[in-house]
């Protein structure tokens, strides 16, 4: 919403008189503080990556059939 209610801010400057810029400007500043996200959270749990999954089945190998891999 941040971004959609600047554009619209800016593109409306090149119709107002030179005298009402600044104060526009000033209000833009003073509104500025509303867009700032608050800081992200720590996660509840660990980040993982998940497997995926496999074209064609593959096989595992085994301890006995290792030497033979």
């Amino acid at each position: 919403m941040a971004s959609v209610y600047l554009i619209h801010e800016l593109s409306c400057m090149p119709y107002l008189s030179p005298g009402s810029i600044p104060k526009r400007v000033a209000e833009l500043d003073k509104q500025a503080g509303q867009f700032v996200l608050p800081e992200r959270r720590e996660r509840s749990y660990p980040r993982s990556v998940k497997a995926r999954p496999q074209k064609y089945a593959v096989q595992k190998a085994n301890k006995n059939n290792a030497s033979q891999a």
